[in-house]
Protein backbone atom coordinates (compact mmCIF):
# COMPACT_ATOMS: atom_id res chain seq x y z
CA UNK A 1 0.00 0.00 0.00
CA UNK A 2 1.00 3.61 -0.42
CA UNK A 3 -0.01 6.92 1.10
CA UNK A 4 -2.64 7.56 -1.58
CA UNK A 5 -4.17 4.13 -1.02
CA UNK A 6 -4.37 4.85 2.70
CA UNK A 7 -5.96 8.24 2.00
CA UNK A 8 -8.67 6.69 -0.16
CA UNK A 9 -9.37 4.00 2.43
CA UNK A 10 -9.62 6.54 5.26
CA UNK A 11 -11.81 8.90 3.23
CA UNK A 12 -14.42 6.19 2.52
CA UNK A 13 -14.25 7.04 -1.18
CA UNK A 14 -14.76 4.36 -3.81
CA UNK A 15 -11.85 3.66 -6.16
CA UNK A 16 -14.07 3.90 -9.24
CA UNK A 17 -15.28 7.34 -8.13
CA UNK A 18 -11.72 8.52 -7.50
CA UNK A 19 -10.62 7.27 -10.92
CA UNK A 20 -13.54 9.07 -12.55
CA UNK A 21 -12.77 12.35 -10.73
CA UNK A 22 -9.12 12.10 -11.82
CA UNK A 23 -10.18 11.21 -15.37
CA UNK A 24 -8.18 7.97 -15.42
CA UNK A 25 -9.21 4.36 -15.83
CA UNK A 26 -9.93 2.16 -12.86
CA UNK A 27 -7.08 -0.11 -13.95
CA UNK A 28 -4.62 2.80 -13.96
CA UNK A 29 -5.70 3.75 -10.44
CA UNK A 30 -5.35 0.10 -9.39
CA UNK A 31 -1.79 0.03 -10.75
CA UNK A 32 -0.95 3.19 -8.80
CA UNK A 33 -2.50 1.91 -5.58
CA UNK A 34 -1.49 -1.74 -5.64
CA UNK A 35 1.41 -2.19 -8.05
CA UNK A 36 3.49 0.85 -7.18
CA UNK A 37 3.11 2.63 -10.50
CA UNK A 38 4.13 6.29 -10.20
CA UNK A 39 1.72 8.79 -11.79
CA UNK A 40 3.02 11.23 -14.35
CA UNK A 41 3.58 14.81 -13.22
CA UNK A 42 0.21 16.07 -14.47
CA UNK A 43 -1.67 13.34 -12.64
CA UNK A 44 0.42 13.81 -9.50
CA UNK A 45 -0.63 17.47 -9.43
CA UNK A 46 -4.27 16.47 -9.98
CA UNK A 47 -4.04 14.02 -7.08
CA UNK A 48 -2.57 16.77 -4.91
CA UNK A 49 -5.45 19.07 -5.81
CA UNK A 50 -8.07 16.32 -5.39
CA UNK A 51 -6.74 15.36 -1.93
CA UNK A 52 -6.41 19.04 -0.96
CA UNK A 53 -2.71 18.62 -0.33
CA UNK A 54 -2.86 15.41 1.70
CA UNK A 55 -0.92 13.65 -1.10
CA UNK A 56 1.62 15.98 -2.66
CA UNK A 57 3.67 15.72 -5.81
CA UNK A 58 6.70 15.25 -3.57
CA UNK A 59 5.18 12.13 -2.01
CA UNK A 60 5.51 10.45 -5.41
CA UNK A 61 9.07 11.68 -5.89
CA UNK A 62 10.06 10.22 -2.52
CA UNK A 63 8.33 6.93 -3.40
CA UNK A 64 10.13 6.72 -6.76
CA UNK A 65 13.45 7.44 -5.06
CA UNK A 66 12.80 4.73 -2.45
CA UNK A 67 11.89 2.21 -5.19
CA UNK A 68 15.14 3.02 -6.98
CA UNK A 69 17.13 2.42 -3.81
CA UNK A 70 15.35 -0.90 -3.20
CA UNK A 71 15.92 -2.03 -6.80
CA UNK A 72 19.61 -1.17 -6.56
CA UNK A 73 19.91 -3.09 -3.30
CA UNK A 74 18.26 -6.15 -4.86
CA UNK A 75 20.62 -5.95 -7.84
CA UNK A 76 23.60 -5.68 -5.51
CA UNK A 77 22.46 -8.80 -3.65
CA UNK A 78 22.25 -10.78 -6.87
CA UNK A 79 25.61 -9.56 -8.16
CA UNK A 80 27.40 -10.15 -4.89
CA UNK A 81 26.04 -13.66 -4.39
CA UNK A 82 29.02 -16.05 -4.49
CA UNK A 83 29.22 -18.61 -7.24
CA UNK A 84 29.19 -22.30 -6.39
CA UNK A 85 32.63 -23.88 -6.38
CA UNK A 86 33.37 -26.39 -9.09
CA UNK A 87 33.76 -29.92 -7.97
CA UNK A 88 37.31 -31.26 -8.40
CA UNK A 89 36.43 -34.95 -8.24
Amino acid sequence: MNKFSDWIKNSDKKQNGVAQKLNISASTLHDILKKGQIPNLRLAYEIEEYTRGAITVYDWVDQKHQQSIEENNETAKVISKPRAKKSTK
